[in-house]
């Protein structure tokens, strides 16, 4: 089979992948094992909460996608290139950002980072997170916390969505976020 020379040169190229930090802005960040009920929840840029009591969260912590966890927030999952990451369905050239369980992440709770938004967003909406799956939505500051949701305690800085796709959002600002 004869190799083909590229065709087409694209113009804007991506800034980034969900979970990449956006700029060298401090980030704070705990390593955690994954143990999701369901690994298809297991998407870097999701958002995952403790599962573990005691010392033991801070230092070797298990998580999971969603809130189901009842100790906390652990953090949105972050580094997406530290995974060793087999692609979909096992085959290694098909891209994924899903990672398997027992595996050791890292969830950060501080810093600017890319994430997949399902929808328009301004800059300043709050992030909220799905208490099932922890993908990550927006809402209006002051709007009331939708059923099923739990915040995420960020903020979409940077740049202004006009329809869904790759944003920043900027985690545990401390500038007016619900508590």
């Amino acid at each position: 089979m004869a190799a083909t020379f590229q065709s087409t040169v694209y113009l804007y190229s991506g800034a980034g992948i969900p979970g990449e930090q956006y700029d060298d802005s401090p980030w704070r960040a705990l390593p955690y094992t994954i143990n999701s009920t369901s690994a298809a929840y297991n998407i870097i840029g999701s958002t995952f909460c403790t599962i573990t009591a005691g010392a033991s969260v801070r230092n070797a912590g298990i998580c999971q996608a969603g809130s189901a966890g009842t100790f906390g927030v652990a953090g949105l999952l972050v580094a997406p290139k530290d995974y060793a990451l087999f692609g979909s369905g096992g085959q290694p050239l098909n891209p994924t950002l899903t990672v398997p369980n027992q595996t050791l992440i890292q969830c950060a709770t501080m810093g600017r980072f890319y994430v997949y938004l399902p929808a328009t967003a301004a800059i300043g909406d709050w992030v909220i997170f799905d208490n099932t799956t922890g993908a990550i939505e927006t809402i209006a500051p002051n709007a009331a916390l939708p059923v099923g949701k739990s915040w995420a305690q960020g903020i979409v800085s940077v740049l202004l969505m006009e329809a869904a796709g790759l944003g920043v959002i900027d985690l545990n600002p401390g500038v007016g976020l619900p508590t």
